[in-house]
């Protein structure tokens, strides 16, 4: 008989096929990428995160199990990145085709996404190729994600997910959402970069 697997460990190992589909179009760890690149890349994020996360804090479901939605925003630190390379992050556009979070399982599919990128963006901020290097400190407030309690808001998210995904029916409607999550995330990004090797790899 198969063990069962943790509800935050389905969640990874049945959104991997898209996640990595969603890495092909960001290339901000290619050797050759420019600033041009990052600017896309941080334009492209803000206009799904903003209208995403204004979603996950209307969830009152969210809310009652422990999920600070407003507390974990991250279109405020993108906005902040496009400011500090002197562009206007009110002129970005907003992704009108998102997720629906009809339960409060769907809804943890869809903050699993968004909350496993704050892992990924650590990485990347490690990782950057040397023409971006230089924006570090200064234009990457995004990928810092949460500083330094980056791990421990990792962590209260798990066990969120842990407490309320009891079930196969609710692990499904979960994977259910994350994958939409990824699924609109690639239509949303195809269009506005170019395919590459980046990476929006998440380190759970």
């Amino acid at each position: 008989m198969i063990a069962a697997r943790e509800p935050l460990r389905r969640l990874k190992d049945d959104t991997t096929d898209l996640h990595q589909k969603a890495e092909l179009h960001v290339r901000i760890l290619d050797a050759d990428a420019s600033l041009t690149d990052y600017r896309h890349y941080l334009a492209a994020m803000l206009g799904y995160h903003a209208p995403l996360e204004d979603v996950l804090q209307a969830h009152d479901g969210l809310g009652a199990a422990g999920f600070d939605a407003a507390v974990r925003r991250r279109a405020p630190m993108l906005a902040a990145d496009l400011l500090a390379l002197g562009d206007d992050p009110r002129g970005v556009t907003q992704c009108t085709s998102l997720p629906p979070v009809t339960s409060l399982a769907r809804a943890l599919g869809v903050a699993y996404v968004l909350e496993g990128s704050t892992l990924g963006g650590r990485y990347i901020l490690a990782k950057l190729p040397p023409p971006l290097v230089g924006l570090r400190g200064q234009a990457t407030a995004f990928l810092t994600g949460y500083g330094a309690d980056t791990g421990s808001r990792w962590r209260a998210f798990a066990a969120i997910v842990a407490r309320e995904l009891t079930t196969r029916a609710a692990e499904d409607e979960a994977v259910a959402g994350a994958r939409e999550t990824f699924v609109r995330l690639i239509d949303w990004l195809a269009p506005r970069t170019r395919a590459a090797g980046g990476s929006l790899r998440e380190a759970s």
